[in-house]
């Protein structure tokens, strides 16, 4: 049956459900915050026509957006060594490519930064409701 469309449908039940519905359904919506925020990452990385110069700015830009929102992740990269890093560190490190004609470390490590940023202020926005469940 070549040819022929496919349909996905979701049914969301709205109203006062038990705490295990409410429970569920705000995982659901974690869940799906996810999965935006991956696609959305995914498509808006640094670009291989981009210059390091550019990813850095950009970089700088989502660090700042990341502190603000209070998620700044840590990473580990080959730049840093063995040890997680906070990403406004890996951002100096960049910066210091870009200085010594590292343009291409540079772009990667910014692109890093970058992603890290945007991770992080979807994982905060995603977990601002969040309680502890015993």
């Amino acid at each position: 049956m070549a040819g022929k469309p496919c349909t996905v449908s979701f049914d969301f039940h709205v109203g006062n459900g038990t705490g295990e519905e409410m429970r569920m359904r705000s995982a659901l919506k974690d869940i799906l915050i996810v999965l935006a925020a991956a696609v959305t990452l995914g498509t808006t990385t640094a670009r291989a026509g981009d210059s390091a110069a550019d990813a850095i700015a950009k970089a700088e830009g989502d660090l700042a957006a990341a502190v603000s929102a209070g998620a700044v992740w840590r990473l580990v990269d080959k730049s840093s060594g063995s040890s997680a890093v906070g990403i406004d560190k890996l951002l100096k490190t960049a910066k210091k490519k870009l200085e010594d004609g590292d343009g291409s470390e540079a772009l990667r490590i910014a692109s890093r930064v970058s992603w890290a940023a945007q991770a992080g202020i979807t994982q905060a926005t995603a977990q601002k409701d969040a309680v502890p469940f015993y």
